[in-house]
């Protein structure tokens, strides 16, 4: 029985696009930071402005130094008043006002030598707050980057192949209204030789994946998009996740009637579903796409169809254990021809499950720019409540508004994510604070990962079509897996992450140094071969074999080097 919910008319167009400026917004954010971190101690108190309208660290420190400035201040007044009858002579005015000012220069380098050792120790309460005052500056400036890429138009995170396809269609007209001759000259032809992401994201839909054309075109177009999306916004930043822990284990297409491929993962084309009361049914096809990049360890795309008309979609980003960014989880089910359930998140990675509030106050614009107000929230069970975030959206479409609605945020909210990510940067253990948030961290991914295995439905429904055993491999090894010791390996392409990433893994190198060990086998006979036929008068050897041989056999020989 298949699910037939169409498409709703509400997921019409929104024109416009925002304008990505990540990577200045990114460099914005070092630059701040970079010159928050410069700023001394006594520099702050030298500030103009009053302590009420500073941050918190600066009004602090600037306390602290302006006490101990005052009472220096006066001292040196103090020393510096004269009787009088002291003054000096005119006739060695000049001389006396010389030296005043020489004794007065080094008074003050005194001072400030004094100064500087007499200024009290910071307390542990007082450098918990210049702690706290600094991150806050840094998630202020984080959030700002962030939101000014799409908050002046929150439409554009849905409405962007509208744009795009318009953009082509520019493309086109401009195509046709200039003469042939000059397509050269103006370059007009380079301008065609690609599309625009979002449509290419229109064009290819599910694409190549087994079960396009079978599931409900809901499903289809939320596939479409929310890929098409993490390609294009995370660009060659996307890899495949290696395949060893997805692939060789058959999970990239499961065929209930085919548990142990037998007929190498084609089964769905060669075998027809089971009639109604015969052994098999009812049938059950799982199809995953499994990504990862820089900032995620794991990119989890999931569908799943059942012969009787229950239908999944499942979605989870989920970060690497040192980045702090929200786990990005999604899951649309439909069953008898309608979507039963709507669910999604930014679930946080706190222990008071607390999002930092810039990602609070997006999801709530995006909200209340995307969903309609007859949405009503459906009760969130208990595994849930001790994962997910107080503005988790979890409902039960009853109207084609809300259903076209709640597709509509969840792909902004998907792009608004992956744009996020772009700006962070991994946590590094430089102090007890962040060490503390990268254990928080690894507490808040394992417990994420708990609280979803806790969810028994799934398992029923795995357990039925297959047995315990999978069901236990599958859930633990690629849907919730949570193994901090074998973290995604993934290259930026510089050198010096590659270096570190062989450093880390030794093994690696095998390969490489028996490769230079039989190239310098080689090295060594050609060179010898060549000394030998230049000694023996062959014409064939000319300068540059002979500066070959001479510089390795001086580079490796020790014999020649004497």
């Amino acid at each position: 029985m298949q699910c037939h919910a169409r498409l709703p008319r509400c997921l019409g167009s929104s024109q416009g696009r925002p304008q990505m400026q990540l990577a200045a917004s990114s460099r914005s954010i070092h630059a701040r930071n970079g010159l928050a971190r410069r700023t001394t101690r006594c520099q702050l108190s030298s500030s103009s402005s009053s302590s009420s309208s500073r941050p918190l660290s600066s009004s602090l420190v600037s306390s602290r130094c302006s006490n101990s400035s005052s009472s220096s201040s006066s001292s040196r007044s103090r020393q510096r008043w004269h009787h009088p009858c002291q003054a000096a002579s005119s006739s060695d005015a000049g001389g006396a006002a010389a030296a005043a000012a020489a004794a007065d220069s080094s008074e003050q380098q005194q001072q400030q030598q004094q100064q500087q050792q007499q200024l009290p120790a910071f307390t542990e309460d007082e450098l918990r707050q210049l702690s706290a005052a600094d991150t806050s500056l840094d998630d202020e400036a984080l959030g700002e980057a962030w939101r000014s890429a799409f908050e002046d138009d929150l439409d554009g995170l849905y409405g962007y192949v509208d744009r795009d396809q318009l953009q082509y269609a520019n493309r086109i007209r401009e195509l046709k209204a200039t003469p042939k001759h000059l397509w050269e000259q103006i370059g007009i032809l380079d301008k065609m030789q690609s599309y625009p992401p979002g449509l290419v994201a229109d064009m290819m839909g599910m694409g190549t994946w087994r079960l396009n054309g079978t599931v409900d075109e809901v499903f289809s177009f939320l596939v479409g998009r929310l890929e098409s999306s993490m390609r294009e916004l995370l660009g060659t930043d996307l890899a495949l996740y290696p395949t060893e822990k997805w692939k060789q284990q058959g999970w990239d297409f499961i065929d209930s009637l085919d548990p142990k491929r037998e007929w190498e993962g084609f089964s769905y084309v060669d075998m027809p579903d089971p009639l109604k009361g015969q052994e098999g049914y009812p049938r059950l096809l799982i199809e995953n796409r499994v990504y990862s990049s820089r900032v995620f360890r794991k990119l989890h795309l999931e569908v799943a169809q059942r012969q009787d008309g229950l239908q999944v979609l499942h979605m989870v980003l989920f970060p690497r254990y040192d980045f702090d960014i929200p786990i990005l989880a999604m899951d649309l089910v439909a069953a008898g021809g309608a979507v039963t359930l709507a669910i999604i998140d930014a679930c946080p990675v706190t222990s008071r499950l607390q999002l930092p509030q810039h990602y609070s106050q997006t999801m709530a614009d995006l909200q209340a720019n995307f969903l309609p107000e007859s949405c009503q929230a459906r009760n969130i069970p208990e595994w849930g409540a001790q994962i997910f975030s107080s503005l988790c959206v979890c409902m039960k479409p009853n109207t084609p508004e809300e259903l076209g609605g709640f597709m509509k945020y969840a792909i902004a909210l998907t792009r608004a994510h992956l744009m996020y990510s772009q700006l962070l940067e991994p946590l590094r253990p430089t102090d007890k604070a962040s060490a503390r948030r990268l254990s928080e961290l690894l507490a808040c991914h394992e417990r994420f990962c708990q609280q979803q295995l806790a969810n028994t439905k799934t398992a029923r429904v795995l357990e039925v079509a297959f047995d315990t055993q999978f069901t236990q491999d599958y859930m633990t090894q690629l849907m919730f897996d949570y193994a901090p010791r074998e973290d995604v390996p993934w290259f930026d392409g510089s050198l010096a992450r590659l270096y570190e990433y062989f450093d880390n893994v030794p093994e690696l190198w095998t390969d490489a140094a028996e490769f230079m060990k039989t190239r310098m086998k080689l090295d060594e006979k050609k060179a010898s071969d060549y000394l030998r036929r230049f000694l023996a008068g062959d014409p064939s050897i000319k300068l540059p074999r002979l500066s070959f041989a001479l510089q390795h056999m001086y580079n490796y020989n020790e014999d020649f080097q004497a």
